[in-house]
């Protein structure tokens, strides 16, 4: 009985284990089927690929990013409507012309004197009219002027969308590169367990280690690997978005530069200079600036309605085939106009006017304080992820050495493939930890430059 109690255990232990291991040995076979997939989808070679700098993408989105080419056409149509006010100021020359064929001439008959003709079958006139505004060059001026400061806030958002096509170009050229670094990260961390798995192979086939030990190197090797697919997916996707952001194909054969050398330091010595810097330099607050100027000559401009409109006005005009009518005439006079009662329409126009100015005011105070909030979080995030940099470069040599103590002690027999497999995953996070905290306190620093409108990089005048 104790013998058959020992077997019936012995079976159970062998049953469980055999559960345990089915599992693992499921997921590792459909990672090698997603990997074997990867493989063949890689077998077309790449494209030839040219190395371009973050000043020459900057460069290029400028010129062919399709928001910025729109807001060169805002900025035309605005300078066409102060065109078009522009244009009253002067005299305007109006033209009058008419042709009347009738169905007989007519003549008119007195008595004891002979018939004479008073319209002929056919007749013409042309007149033509120059008129030159008086009392209204005052209106037409304030007009004008709100006219030309849409011109200004027009161009004044063009320079806003510059900068915010330029960072969104920069912070995509990062992220390819980050993308690319990740992926780097990722294969090395393949070379690494594949290493790791042939030596767990040779132990196992010597007796050395269980199969467990074998099987937790094939499944970390087997997650590696997914790794690698998705960070090479993650490189396809910025590469995209760095074509999107510079308004190009999506495979135009660009290569991102590679970073080098020690990062930039933090362009701000303080938070409260570059809070002052912001409302200085922010485009946004010069728009609110301009959208009060502009409110305030739409005031006036609503208020001059209120008078009446006096014209200068010269006419000429040539009559034929009417007798009793001045064949050439001519006048110069003046003419007047004066709305005395409209139930309150001007008033109401000059009331709506005067609330868009008192909104533009408020506004500029809220954008103020919202630049301020935003200035402050760039710079934090500048501050905390150079920190973070800091701390992931010293990570890297001690997970680096660790990887190497742990795999020596492997190849001893002296640690398991489960102690390996830990400090490879260390390693790889360190790494990979670096080349986050690098791009991301580039992409901070960029931020803070955005925020405190500061130039960004190949962003030019």
């Amino acid at each position: 009985m104790p013998e058959s109690a020992s077997t019936e255990g012995k079976a159970m232990r062998l049953t469980r284990e055999g559960r345990l291991l089915a599992a693992p040995a499921a997921a590792l076979s459909i990672a090698l089927a997603l990997v074997g997939t990867s493989a063949d989808a890689q077998a077309t070679p790449a494209p030839a690929r040219t190395t371009i700098t973050l000043s020459d993408c900057v460069a290029i989105a400028l010129r062919e990013n399709p928001e910025l080419q729109s807001s060169n056409f805002e900025v035309r149509g605005a300078e066409a409507e102060r065109a078009q006010v522009r244009g009253t100021f002067g005299p305007r020359v109006h033209v009058d012309a008419s042709v009347q064929q009738w169905n007989s001439s007519f003549a008119l008959a007195v008595p004891t004197f002979p018939s004479f003709v008073v319209r002929d079958a056919f007749t013409w006139s042309a007149g033509v009219s120059l008129i030159q505004p008086l009392s209204t060059l005052i209106a037409i001026y304030d007009e004008y002027k709100v006219q030309d400061f849409g011109v200004d806030v027009a161009a004044i958002r063009r320079g806003a969308t510059r900068r915010e096509v330029a960072f969104r170009t920069i912070e995509s050229y990062y992220r390819l590169i980050e993308a690319m670094r990740l992926s780097e990260v990722a294969e090395a961390s393949v070379t690494q367990l594949e290493s790791a798995k042939r030596q767990a192979q040779s132990q196992f086939d010597n007796g050395v280690i269980a199969k467990n030990d074998l099987l937790r190197a094939d499944l970390a090797l087997a997650t590696a690997r997914q790794r690698a697919i998705q960070t090479r997916g993650q490189v396809v996707l910025g590469r995209a978005r760095l074509a999107a952001a510079m308004g190009r194909p999506q495979d135009d054969g660009l290569e991102p530069a590679a970073f080098s050398g020690e990062p930039p330091p933090i362009a701000e010595r303080a938070v409260e200079d570059a809070e002052a810097h912001a409302v200085t330099q922010r485009l946004e607050l010069r728009e609110l600036a301009r959208r009060i100027d502009q409110a305030e000559s739409g005031v006036r401009f609503s208020k001059d309605k209120l008078f009446p409109q006096i014209n200068a006005v010269g006419n000429y005009t040539h009559t034929a085939g009417s007798p009793f009518q001045q064949v050439d005439a001519a006048y110069v006079g003046l003419s007047a106009s004066w709305d005395v009662w409209d139930w309150g329409t001007t008033l109401g126009g000059v009331h709506e006017a005067d609330a868009k100015l008192h909104q533009a005011a408020l506004a500029k105070t809220k954008v103020e304080n919202d630049v301020r909030v935003e200035v402050r979080e760039a710079y934090v995030n500048a501050q905390s992820t150079r920190e973070a940099l800091t701390v992931a470069q010293a990570s890297v040599s001690e997970a680096e050495e660790n990887f190497r103590i742990v795999t020596k002690k492997f190849d001893n027999s002296a640690s398991t493939s489960f102690d390996v497999v830990d400090a490879e995953a260390l390693l790889t996070q360190a790494r990979g930890q670096v080349q986050q905290s690098l791009y991301d306190y580039l992409v901070a620093g960029a931020a803070l430059q955005k925020a405190t409108g500061a130039p960004l990089p190949g962003e030019g005048p």
